[in-house]
């Protein structure tokens, strides 16, 4: 209904007719004519005493509402307007409550509205957040919120909400796009497909805080052609990741050279679990898992002895009980400290000593002058010196096994923020890779929290390829793979995302395999894989292929051997060719979410062969050194070909 302080309410030169139109509609709430297209609640009303343009503004009271009706039906289009707010903030800014906000709203209801949002995990007593929400079902600005870092401003700011008809919405305040700089809004998670009406609430946070709106200019536009997509599809594969040839001259026995390492047969291949209970050992045997990495707060003896009894080897500390062991089989391998090159705790790491910092980082210490400033910043990532050191001294005390180190997500995520003052400085690797005889890294696209990365699988196969390419194929490169949810409830990995980050991963050149079972969000769990049958499923099949692989996996490369085309340019299709006991094998993984068909040409290859599938029950038929298969998105086929006729 129409507010009763709101009668001398007008509009300047526009009648309800351009509703249909896509002329510019003006309320500035001075004109000649009463509007016919606002609905109000609560207190609302005129203010002379607040005005950005003409004579009076709108004024939203707490606990006010007024709805603009723009279009008859959900569009496209622009709406700006002057938005004044006084700054108040409720006296806990960290319970959950709604400030003022101001957004456009769809004829169902569904609202994207910015404003002062309240919750522990937002700071809205001084900067604005984007929510998406029903007020009509219930919904909170709180429960699906776009933190977007801008400073609450006493005064009048210009909004502008611009919807386009193929690319959606993006917001500008004072006339720049407040992605300019970073993405701090993205569209997709508004799921606003259109809009109607321009929407402002007052405030029910109990701050008394009111709401001042002046010049609003409103443009009707035409359906949109595009809907939002959550989560949005990930970015397609970059077109300088190719297979990196395989190292030569190849090794087939890597592990050989250590009297106490890793299993060195020509049929055998690793494949770890992280951080796990020695008391879980013979279930995650029984799932074709062949290596532990990794000790809480171990070795400890008791450990040790599970472990020797469950007959699984581990990579673990080389603390004071590990160190006793020397001759002790269970122990295959020594762990660096995870993730050096991720920011390290200034409290703990550095102990609050800015001098550290001097010593192993001497270039920051001069960017940020610490010689006349405190440090400020979470801490800097381990110095790969340090690292090299101490890898010369773990080798000094036991040379019998590797050394391995795990390094983070930044390998294959130069963006990552997670490495602090280093991030993007990828010339940090190779340093870091002189200090193992092992290089593994993690990053797990299904469960990512960021959606710049979620479910772009092909991140795993980036960073064994950046491995091997910064070592020079000297060391031998392993990687971490996902299997569960891990700190976003509605991000889990599906069983044919973890095939196609193996396959992935083997195919690019890693030569050992380390899955991280952890739960965190929504409750914490360590074993998670243990406790989803269905997953455990197939990652045990998946392991049990690998065993079964080994001695192919083990063999040379046959580079060259294959030239792949596909239908589908946003998904190429990578493979490795191997040769064995008389058998040629191609693995294959499509690089992205869509479906593609590939053609594949294997150079040297009579005019007929027989193409096994393995696992699928079906062959296919080799003509001319050709054969063509479909793939699903992210889809694996392993092929045999069987002896020529």
């Amino acid at each position: 209904m129409m507010y009763p302080n709101l009668d001398k309410i007008f509009v300047a030169a526009m009648g309800l007719a351009a509703l249909a139109g896509t002329a510019e509609i003006r309320l500035d709430f001075d004109g000649a004519a009463r509007s016919p297209r606002m609905t109000t609640t609560g207190p609302v009303s005129l203010d002379a005493g607040r005005k950005h343009a003409g004579r009076s503004s709108l004024r939203i009271g707490p606990r006010g509402k007024a709805t603009i009706h723009v279009q008859a039906a959900d569009g496209t289009g622009t709406v700006s307007l002057w938005v004044y707010e006084d700054g108040r903030k409720p006296e806990n800014p960290k319970k959950h409550a709604a400030g003022a906000m101001w957004g456009l709203q769809q004829t169902d209801g569904h609202t994207l509205a910015v404003g002062a949002i309240y919750a522990p995990y937002l700071a809205g007593a001084t900067t604005l957040a984007a929510g998406s929400f029903n007020p009509g079902k219930d919904q909170r600005p709180w429960q699906e919120v776009q933190y977007l870092g801008i400073r609450r401003t006493v005064g009048w700011q210009h909004w502008t909400f611009e919807f386009g008809v193929e690319t959606g919405l993006r917001i500008l305040l004072n006339g720049k796009d407040i992605n300019e700089k970073r993405q701090i809004f993205n569209w997709n998670k508004s799921r606003l497909d259109g809009f109607h009406a321009l929407v402002l609430f007052g405030d029910t946070s109990g701050s008394g805080q009111t709401l001042w709106v002046d010049d609003v200019r409103l443009v009707p536009g035409p359906p949109a052609t595009t809907k939002t997509r959550w989560p949005p599809p990930p970015p397609t594969p970059p077109q300088d990741l190719g297979v990196h040839p395989m190292q030569s001259p190849w090794n087939p026995r890597p592990y050989a050279r250590w009297t106490h390492g890793p299993n060195a047969a020509i049929d055998a291949f690793p494949i770890a679990v992280w951080l796990q209970d020695p008391a879980l050992a013979e279930r995650y045997k029984a799932a074709g898992f062949n290596l532990y990495v990794g000790l809480w707060k171990g070795p400890t003896e008791e450990q040790l002895d599970t472990l020797r009894k469950a007959d699984m080897p581990v990579i673990c500390n080389q603390n004071e009980v590990g160190l006793q062991h020397l001759d002790d089989s269970i122990i295959v391998g020594w762990m660096q400290d995870d993730e050096p090159d991720n920011a390290q705790p200034f409290a703990t790491f550095w102990n609050r000593d800015k001098e550290k910092i001097k010593e192993g980082w001497p270039e920051i210490y001069r960017r940020l002058r610490l010689d006349r400033e405190a440090y400020r910043g979470y801490g800097p990532s381990v110095p790969p010196a340090w690292v090299v050191r101490r890898y010369q001294e773990m080798r000094d005390r036991d040379p019998t096994r590797p050394v391995m180190i795990n390094l983070g997500q930044g390998v294959a995520w130069e963006t990552y923020h997670g490495r602090g003052e280093r991030t993007g400085h990828l010339e940090d690797y190779p340093a870091y890779i002189r200090g193992c005889d092992i290089v593994s890294f993690d990053i797990y696209p299904a469960a990512h929290g960021d959606i710049r990365v979620r479910n772009a699988l092909w991140y795993v196969a980036r960073g064994v390829r950046r491995l091997r390419q910064w070592s020079a194929d000297k060391k031998i490169v392993w990687n971490a793979l996902e299997c569960t949810t891990i700190t976003v409830p509605e991000a889990k990995p599906t069983p044919a995302q973890v095939k196609a980050e193996i396959w992935m991963s083997l195919i690019h050149g890693s030569r050992g395999l380390i899955f991280f079972v952890h739960q965190f969000k929504p409750t914490f769990n360590a074993h998670a894989l243990l406790d989803d049958p269905a997953m455990l499923a197939h990652v045990s099949a998946a392991n049990h292929r690998i065993h079964s692989l080994a001695a192919v996996l083990n063999s040379p490369t046959l580079d060259h051997a294959v030239t792949i085309a596909t239908s589908n340019p946003k998904t190429p299709v990578h493979a490795m060719v191997k040769r064995h006991d008389g058998s040629l094998y191609l693995f294959a993984v499509a690089m992205y979410q869509e479906p593609t068909k590939a053609t594949f040409h294997l150079a040297g290859t009579g005019a007929s062969a027989s193409v096994e599938v393995l696992d699928e029950h079906r062959s296919l038929t080799l003509k001319n050194g050709t054969f063509q298969d479909a793939f699903p998105g992210n889809g694996v086929h392993l092929y045999r070909l069987a002896a020529e006729r």
